[in-house]
C-alpha cells in the first residue's frame, strides 16, 4: 500500500527489487515513478511533488540541472506487478498478491478478505478489531451491541443498559431491604409492597389514633399490644368521651344551623310573598253623594303583568242590595295579555282600610281557580272588561255604620287590592 507520498514500503517475495525501481528521494520501491529528463533517474510522483512545494525553481536532487520528468509507464507496470507479502504477514496472514494487479492486489485483499486486518466497528463504537473477531466484538463486547436487560428485559445498547442511569430505575433490579434486619432483597417495583408487610419496618402503635405514641417494629406490635393493654383501654376511653363531648356539640351546631335555614326559609318566603304580590290603593271620594256603583281606574297588578279595576256598590248589588257593601273585580283590556297565560289565575284580595291605625283593616279574598266562570277570567278586549267576580256582600252596612269613623274620613274610602297571580307557563308572573 501506498504513503500519502512517498514510496512502497511492502515485503517483497523474491527479495529486494531492482535498483532501478528505487526513489533516489524515499529510497523505497517508487510509487507511480517519474524519470526526470537530465540523468533518467527514478523518483516518485509524490515525492518530486513534495520537492516542487519547498523551492520556487526545483532541481533534480541527483545531477542538480532544473528539473523536468514524465510519467514511466513500462516502469509502473513492472512494479506493481510484483509479488509481495500481506502487510498482516507477521500476524499469521500467508497471502502473496500483487501490488495493484486486478483480483490480486493487495488494496482488495486487505478490504475484502484477510482476518487479520484491523476493520472498524460497524456498531460505531470506535474501536478497530481484526476481521477474523469482529462478530465476536460485535455480540460480546462492543459497548453499543444492542443487548437486553438481565433483570427487567429492556432492549437497547450495551452501555446504556449498563450504566447506573438504567440501573438506578430498573424496576424489575433487585434491591436490599433498608429495614435494619431485614435481608430481603426485594424488586424495586415491590419495595412500597413489602414495606407494608416487612416484619422489621417501624411503625406508630396501631393505637396512635387515641394517643399511643409507642413505635415499634411490625414484629413486635403484638407484643406491645399485649404489654399495654391497660394503657390503650384507658385511651380508648377517654377518646370515647372525647367523641361524646363532640357529638353533643355537632348536635347543638346542627340544631342551631337548623333553625337559621328554617329562619332563611321564611325570610325568602317573606320576601318572595312582596315581589310575587302586587299592592294598588284606591280612593273612592264622596261617598254619601254616589249611591251607584263605582268603577275605579284601571291598573297592572305588576309591571308587564294584568290590568284590572276595583267595582264598589255601596248601597249593595244582587244578594247584598240594601244590606251590604258589594266589592267585585274586572278584568279589562291590557297592553300585555298577547304574553300573558290566560285564563287568569290567582288570588286578589281586596281591603278596606282603617284611617285610624294600620291594622283591623276589612279585607276579602277572591279566588280565581279552575271554578270561576270562563266569562269572569278570560282575556277580553281593548276597551272591554269581563263579567265582575267577588263579593255581594262585602261588608255589611251595620258593621260599617258602627265602625265608620275607622273606615271614613273626609267622606272618603280608601281600598286597597293586592294581587297574587299564579302561572304553570310563564314563571315572571309569580
Amino acid at each position: 500500500m501506498a504513503k500519502p507520498y512517498g514510496g512502497y514500503e511492502f515485503k517483497f517475495v523474491d527479495g529486494d527489487p531492482p535498483s532501478r525501481y528505487i526513489c533516489a528521494i524515499c529510497t523505497l520501491v517508487s510509487c507511480d515513478p517519474q524519470q526526470v529528463t537530465c540523468c533518467y533517474n527514478t523518483f516518485c510522483k509524490t515525492c518530486l511533488e513534495q520537492l516542487g512545494l519547498s523551492v520556487k525553481q526545483p532541481k533534480c536532487p541527483l545531477c542538480q540541472e532544473e528539473l523536468s520528468f514524465f510519467n514511466d509507464g513500462k516502469l509502473n507496470h513492472e512494479i506493481t506487478a510484483l509479488k509481495i507479502h500481506c502487510t498482516n504477514s507477521e500476524e499469521g496472514c500467508e497471502w502473496q498478491g500483487t501490488i495493484n494487479e486486478t483480483g490480486t492486489s493487495i488494496d482488495t485483499h486487505l478490504n475484502s478478505s484477510c482476518i487479520y486486518h484491523l476493520v472498524p466497528c460497524t456498531n460505531e463504537c470506535g474501536e478497530k478489531i481484526r476481521r477474523s473477531t469482529l462478530e465476536t466484538h460485535l455480540t460480546d463486547n462492543c459497548t453499543q451491541r444492542i443487548v437486553n436487560c438481565q433483570y427487567c428485559k429492556r432492549k437497547g445498547r450495551y452501555q446504556l443498559i449498563t450504566s447506573n442511569s438504567h440501573l438506578d430505575e430498573c424496576p424489575d433490579l433487585p434491591i436490599q431491604c433498608s429495614n435494619e434486619g431485614c435481608n430481603e432483597k426485594i424488586l424495586r417495583r415491590s419495595l412500597a409492597s413489602h414495606n407494608e408487610t416487612c416484619p422489621k419496618a417501624i411503625i406508630p402503635c396501631e393505637y396512635n389514633t387515641v394517643g399511643c405514641e409507642k413505635r415499634m417494629k411490625r414484629e413486635e406490635q403484638e407484643k406491645h399490644n399485649e404489654e399495654s393493654s391497660l394503657l390503650h383501654l384507658q385511651l380508648t376511653k377517654e377518646e370515647l368521651v372525647l367523641t361524646e363531648e363532640q357529638l353533643q356539640l355537632t348536635d347543638q351546631q346542627l340544631k342551631e344551623a337548623t333553625e337559621t335555614i328554617q329562619s332563611l326559609k321564611s325570610k325568602v318566603q317573606e320576601h318572595e310573598n312582596l315581589l310575587t304580590t302586587s299592592s294598588e290603593v284606591l280612593k273612592f271620594s264622596q261617598c254619601s253623594q254616589r249611591k251607584e256603583g263605582w268603577h275605579s281606574r284601571g291598573f297592572y297588578t305588576s309591571p308587564g303583568g294584568y290590568k284590572m279595576s276595583l267595582h264598589v256598590y255601596p248601597n249593595g248589588n244582587g244578594d247584598g242590595k240594601g244590606t251590604h257593601f258589594s266589592c267585585f273585580i274586572s278584568l279589562l283590556g291590557g297592553e300585555y295579555d298577547d304574553i300573558l297565560e290566560w285564563p287568569f289565575q290567582g288570588e286578589v284580595t281586596v281591603e278596606l282600610l282603617n284611617q285610624l291605625e294600620d291594622k283591623n283593616h276589612w279585607k276579602e279574598v277572591v279566588h280565581y281557580t279552575e271554578a270561576t266562570p270562563d266569562e269572569c277570567k278570560q282575556r277580553v278586549s281593548k276597551g272591554q272588561e269581563s263579567k265582575e267576580w267577588g263579593y255581594h256582600k262585602f261588608l255589611s252596612h251595620a258593621y260599617r255604620s258602627t265602625n265608620n269613623q275607622r273606615f271614613l274620613k273626609n267622606d272618603s274610602l280608601y281600598f286597597r287590592v293586592s294581587v297574587k297571580a299564579t302561572s304553570k307557563t310563564k314563571p315572571w308572573l309569580h
